[in-house]
């Protein structure tokens, strides 16, 4: 029988498990809910919990499981196991990996969440058979990932491809890590919501926003929500949404002058919404700053594998380190 790989993409909002053949093949999912106030012990529990409810459905055990993959918004030490700064767990510099292999009683690989959905569109999504890879995740936050020749390129501690903390703006706004003028914030969910405040809530500017949503204060709105108003033409969430996307492509052209990767993956709730709107957009801020090369060599790709990158990429560093 195969040895299975469980792969977890642990959200903070949400946990998905994925149950993995050697083969590559998803045997079976399982979703919950995350409750960001248990600490690591209490989320390593819901994480079991969420995998057990994968594994009944795919109708095999934990002794059929050869490695655990933990996908998490964070950097990660390899050394240690550490996770660095994770806000929206409320987490830093926690032993997470020590914990959560005590939970799981199985050999745990820990590893920030957008390098294993980089990874695995490396493998078996849209950048299939790319050398250079540079992944961009659009979410609450905006993640990165770097993979070269096969390889998350991880640097010290950890911290490289932390691509969303790319500042494009001297003393520009305030981004959630303290610093200015990073990319998140200007292309995040975080971001965009900020600019929904303070466009309709304090100068008063309409948006079908009003009517889509509940959320009288415009903390958190869904990607859907986000869909609906821009493809209804609204002026206020088609100016930030593009402004954003126009920024992430400054940020992409950024990168080719660095790496000039073979392909970039656009992934993430946001992508996943409104990709086909917003890569023309991002494309005409990259081709405004690109350097050194022209624009029909650059590659500009969208997710292949959904929500289901991030914790097939964590599954498949597992079932690395098993072949080892």
């Amino acid at each position: 029988m195969d040895r299975l790989t469980v792969g977890i993409d642990l959200g903070g909002t949400k946990i998905l498990a994925l149950i993995v053949a050697e083969s590559g093949e998803i045997l079976a999912r399982a979703k919950s809910k995350t409750k960001t106030g248990l600490g690591v012990e209490g989320i390593g529990g819901q994480m079991h919990k969420t995998a057990e409810k994968a594994l009944k459905r795919a109708g095999v055990s934990w002794e059929a499981v050869e490695r655990v993959g933990i996908a998490v918004p964070t950097s990660v030490d390899p050394a240690t196991g550490d996770v660095l700064h994770a806000p929206a767990l409320g987490w830093r510099n926690q032993p997470a990996r020590a914990v959560f292999e005590s939970i799981f009683e199985h050999r745990v690989v820990l590893e920030n969440d957008v390098n294993c959905g980089t990874l695995a569109e490396c493998r078996a999504g849209a950048a299939k058979g790319a050398a250079t890879v540079v992944g961009y995740f659009v979410g609450t936050g905006l993640g990165g990932g770097v993979v070269i020749d096969g390889e998350i390129r991880r640097g010290r501690r950890g911290v490289a491809g932390e691509l969303g903390h790319e500042i494009i703006r001297h003393n520009g706004k305030l981004c959630g890590c303290g610093h200015r003028g990073c990319v998140e914030a200007y292309a995040s969910k975080t971001a965009f919501c900020r600019e929904f405040r303070r466009l309709i809530l304090k100068k008063g500017r309409k948006s079908v926003l009003s009517d889509l949503t509940s959320d009288t204060t415009f903390k958190s709105i869904k990607s859907s929500v986000l869909a609906e108003a821009y493809r209804r033409e609204d002026p206020v969430v088609c100016k930030v949404l593009r402004k954003g996307a126009w920024m992430l492509g400054v940020a992409t052209a950024n990168l080719h002058a660095i790496l000039a990767p073979d392909c970039v993956v656009y992934g993430g709730g946001v992508m996943e919404a409104l990709g086909p709107e917003l890569l023309p957009e991002i494309r005409r801020g990259l081709e405004a700053h690109l350097f050194g090369i022209t624009p029909e060599d650059v590659s500009l790709r969208l997710s292949a594998l959904g929500d289901d990158a991030v914790p097939l990429g964590a599954a498949c560093l597992a079932a690395d380190t098993a072949n080892e």
